[in-house]
């Protein structure tokens, strides 16, 4: 101890007799900086950068244990809401500021993304890399101008008009400026025309953005402008775009018509089920109509996220095993059950107004959207068990009589019966397939259903086209390109006289429903209030305004500019 205390007596002195005024000792060597400039000399340390553009895009999906990060798949307009915001008070709308976590949370990841894409995209011209040849350059800086489009894509359509920042910030910088709408919209548009031209069109990595995902993007900005400015010849250029995808100029894809993948054994079920089997999502899986998907899988170098799963099971799946007056029972995920949580539930709009006049329409078959409940196997203390023996329940009906039930397994459980407030808003609600699983790996609860996500799947791209179809007055193709997308699951065609923008966000929702990013297209369209009040849950409709087909800029924003003015939408 004696000689431990000596030596740290020695060191300390030691640290002492340091001359203060000894530059050579205080001088940083920058050599030993890790910075953009030294850090980024060739093509394997470019994709290492653009990686952190795939981790920040997959926290979009995935960066709350809630429902927060399905507001932008419709949470609160017209498709879906939550099962416990049932007062206007509590509806996502009427909560909605400066302050709120949602667009906050959307306006600095845009912007956090940008300033990586405009640190790298500076770092291509360092005349210190070794490029192999030009074109590698051009693919590097077209898939960095990709994500930064994708970016001012995301901020125009869901704030407006933002500041356009397209080169570092190097300095302190106060004196931000709004550009308008249509100049946001325009940058999207120039790095997505670059990204167009140059990205590859196919790639070795699964997850990886490819020149088709530009192309769908870039289709959807020319509508956007189109809208803003009434120019009707750039929905021309939206149809060329979408069409390059469509019909084989950026890569050989197409609708899966047939089953295929790692259920595609199993009887009773259609393609449309098998997209959404786990392993099934990519395009290197077999999936011709995987344009661009967020990597999830578990035990995958560059899957998953934060919570160590996407949370599709748990958010949209009602948690109708509590429902014990029917022998089901809580514990560990029942392969048949899942463990759901009901954050989410579809609305009216989507369980039944979709689907009028669609009998052959799978998309709607039990199999994929389940909305007759049954009894389980029976419960014996607690546990369900194998026996097939009938048991007895007693059940509340809506006048308040009380009846005896006897059910055996397999009976389904009626309307009728279903009179509490759980009984219809937690456990029993249409389930869909496409979100959860009927087999679970090791009975986890939600890791047992671990799938990649979609970003871009095919049947966007024919309803973009179709819009811009439309909009170009050409109701006879966009009714083609509609149905295109409702044979591959034997719904019924329609003719061209059916077709307005309605019915197009009618077959997104049936083809798309939790996948898209809903609250983007309405806000794309304006008809964000419009949708909501016509479509949306009661709460949401009572609370929603005409002032929320915009987002608010977050007042942080706004309080940092201290030189200059950003304004606020109007009615926030």
């Amino acid at each position: 101890m004696k000689i431990l205390k000596i030596i740290l007596g020695i060191l300390l002195i030691a640290s002492f007799n340091v001359s203060c005024s000894d530059e050579a000792f205080l001088e940083e060597d920058l050599r030993d900086r890790f910075t953009t400039e030294n850090a980024f000399l060739n093509v394997a340390q470019f994709q290492t950068g653009l990686n952190q553009m795939y981790r920040q895009t997959r926290a979009y999906f995935n960066s709350a244990d809630g429902a927060r990060d399905f507001i932008k798949n419709g949470y609160g307009v017209d498709v879906m809401a939550s099962n416990t915001r049932l007062e206007k008070s509590e509806s996502f709308w009427n909560n909605l500021g400066s302050h709120s976590q949602f667009p906050n949370d959307w306006y600095s990841r845009n912007y956090q993304m940008i300033k990586n894409c405009n640190e790298l995209l500076l770092q291509t011209e360092n005349t210190n890399i070794e490029w192999k040849n030009e074109n590698q350059k051009l693919e590097i800086q077209a898939e960095i101008r990709f994500f930064r489009g994708f970016s001012y894509r995301n901020l125009a359509t869901l704030f407006g008009g933002v500041p356009i920042v397209l080169e570092p910030v190097t300095a302190p910088k106060l004196d931000f400026e709004r550009a308008t709408r249509i100049e946001t919209y325009q940058v999207a548009l120039e790095d997505l025309i670059f990204a167009s031209q140059y990205m590859p069109k196919t790639t070795d990595q699964p997850g990886r953005a490819v020149r088709a995902a530009a192309d769908h993007f870039l289709s959807e900005v020319y509508i956007s402008l189109g809208d803003e400015t009434g120019d009707k010849t750039l929905y021309q250029n939206a149809i060329d775009a979408a069409s390059r995808v469509i019909e084989g100029s950026d890569g050989d894809y197409s609708l899966m018509q047939n089953r295929f993948g790692t259920r595609s054994n199993e009887s009773g079920k259609d393609a449309y089920w098998d997209l959404f089997r786990m392993g099934n999502q990519n395009y290197h899986d077999g999936n011709k109509e995987s344009i661009w998907t967020i990597q999830f899988e578990k035990n995958v170098a560059g899957g998953t996220n934060i919570y160590d799963r996407p949370l599709f099971e748990r958010t949209f799946w009602p948690l109708y095993y509590r429902a014990n007056k029917f022998g089901f029972t809580s514990g560990p995920a029942k392969d048949w059950e899942g463990k759901g949580n009901a954050w989410i539930k579809p609305n009216n709009y989507y369980k039944y107004d979709v689907w009028k006049n669609s009998e052959t329409d799978t998309r709607n078959a039990e199999y994929n959207i389940l909305r007759n409940y049954r009894a389980p196997k029976v419960a014996v203390n607690g546990q369900q068990t194998d026996r097939d023996t009938t048991y007895v329940t007693k059940v509340t009906l809506a006048n308040g009589s009380e009846i005896t039930v006897n059910l055996k397994p397999g009976d389904i459980i009626k309307k009728e019966w279903l009179t509490t407030r759980d009984d219809t808003l937690s456990y029993f609600f249409p389930r869909m397939f496409k979100m959860g699983t009927d087999k679970h790996i090791d009975a986890i609860p939600d890791n047992g259903y671990v799938r990649d996500a979609y970003v871009i799947r095919l049947p966007e791209t024919y309803l973009l086209r179709a819009e811009a179809y439309m909009k170009s007055e050409n109701r006879a193709a966009a009714a083609e390109d509609i149905n295109t997308v409702r044979k591959r699951s034997s719904a019924s065609p329609i003719t061209a006289g059916e077709v307005n923008i309605n019915y197009i966000l009618d077959e997104r929702a049936r083809e798309l429903w939790g996948e898209e990013w809903r609250i983007f297209t309405l806000a794309r369209l304006g008809l964000i209030y419009e949708r909501t009040k016509e479509f949306g849950w009661p709460s949401d409709k009572e609370a929603v305004e005409m002032h929320h087909n915009l987002f608010p800029i977050p007042q942080s924003a706004i309080d940092a500019n201290l030189e200059g003015t950003i304004e606020q939408n109007p009615g926030y």
